[in-house]
């Protein structure tokens, strides 16, 4: 038997992408925050969709730097990432206070955070306000991932936890991927 979903619990219901530390840089100081509403929207050009609260500190960094790097950090950061869910940048180094090592981007100014297993480097190309979060559309400039850890698709076989991206479940709840399968030409399932 099925039960109803509140309606504010619906977006949980597609939960399970990567959780993200979004990094930004704007007149010299660098903020973290963690961020779990991220959506790809178009192949051709690379786009990506941000919903981000306009009450976080982030969101008018991003608004005035207009890029950003998304970092995916694997399961031994899971409690660095609540860390960055649950402060202000606002006060000082938050980077820092999360225990989290900035490192150079190659093609924004905001920085890397070294310890995450792949990073997207994007610039926001349009921004729109459909409800009580703004969405920011960044068309991704550059990306790398870990090889040991991405190789054209997460490699979910990993028998390293470290190796695996936090899956964010909602509220402070995170999951690992622990098998994976493919469908073939016949449509049968085959293990990965």
């Amino acid at each position: 038997m099925k039960q109803e979903v509140p309606l504010a619990l619906a977006h949980r219901l597609l939960a399970g992408q990567p959780a993200c530390l979004l990094t930004v840089h704007y007149r010299g100081q660098d903020n973290v925050m963690a961020l779990g509403w991220v959506s790809p929207i178009s192949l051709e050009p690379p786009l990506l969709a941000l919903a981000i609260h306009p009450s976080r500190y982030t969101h008018d960094m991003l608004a005035r730097s207009q890029e950003c790097v998304l970092n995916i950090p694997g399961r031994p950061y899971a409690e660095q990432l609540v860390s960055c869910g649950s402060m202000s940048g606002a006060g000082g180094d938050k980077l820092r206070a999360c225990g989290l090592t900035p490192g150079q981007a190659r093609r924004v100014e905001a920085p890397w955070i070294e310890e995450c297993l792949a990073h997207i480097e994007c610039a926001v190309v349009d921004r729109l306000a459909p409800g009580d979060h703004t969405l920011f559309v960044v068309e991704v400039v550059g990306a790398w991932a870990e090889e040991e850890a991405f190789d054209q698709r997460w490699k979910t076989d990993s028998q390293q936890e470290d190796l695996l991206p936090l899956h964010h479940l909602g509220g402070g709840r995170f999951g690992l991927w622990g098998a994976s399968f493919a469908i073939t030409q016949e449509g049968r399932p085959e293990d990965v």
